[in-house]
């Protein structure tokens, strides 16, 4: 992966884990792509959130966990895009300087 995620992405994996029908830990650990020590203090944060029910050896998203998820995931959408945006304008931005370099020993 190469960066470590933020908070929320984590959290937002998790969600996404158990957003079908619910799902186990050891689901959620591996969809999530967390050890099972940081796996308990997010899922402990998503369920004191309100983001996350125990129903059984299920964990399930709540109505408030769907909405943050859904929000999340637009967020992201943008995000990326905007990001892209950017790393596009940078590489614009190198094109004209080094146009710009030849122009000017060419004369």
């Amino acid at each position: 992966m190469g960066k470590n995620r933020d908070r929320i992405s984590i959290i937002a994996a998790i969600l996404t884990a158990a957003s079908s029908s619910g799902a186990c830990k050891t689901r959620i650990m591996y969809h999530a792509n967390l050890n099972f020590s940081l796996l308990e203090k997010y899922l402990a944060v998503a369920i004191d959130s309100g983001f996350i029910q125990v129903e059984g050896t299920k964990y399930k998203l709540t109505e408030s966990g769907q909405e943050f998820l859904k929000s999340y995931t637009n967020f992201e959408k943008r995000f990326n895009r905007a990001q892209k945006l950017v790393e596009d304008l940078i590489s614009e931005r190198e094109r004209l300087t080094q146009s710009f370099i030849k122009t000017v020993r060419s004369q």
